[in-house]
């Protein structure tokens, strides 16, 4: 399965929304993809192409002070190939319906 079939699938049937991910000159470098579960969790996956891509669960808390250093703590990071990193979001697992805001 390709990436863009994998993309097809998250939005799908995981729920994940889409945004461009861009370069530092404003291209399209990449996606965003990010989707709500219960519980207070937050998923993301960034994917540069094929060979790059990182998947990050996170509590869904605000820390003004601290926006992005606190938010690993507790939570779920994983980094490599594209296909590997999204494999265990599908299909999707039980109890990890995502949440509708």
């Amino acid at each position: 399965m390709d990436s863009v079939e994998l993309i097809g699938r998250l939005r799908r049937e995981g729920g994940f929304r889409l945004l461009p991910l861009l370069g530092d000159s404003g291209e399209v470098a990449g996606v965003h993809l990010s989707r709500f579960l219960p519980g207070g969790r937050l998923d993301v996956v960034q994917a540069w192409d094929e060979r790059w891509a990182v998947f990050a669960r996170l509590p869904d808390v605000v820390d003004v002070s601290s926006p992005f250093g606190a938010a690993v703590e507790g939570g779920v990071v994983v980094r490599g190939p594209f296909a590997r990193v999204v494999s265990p979001l599908l299909p999707l697992q039980p109890g990890l319906v995502p949440v509708q805001r």
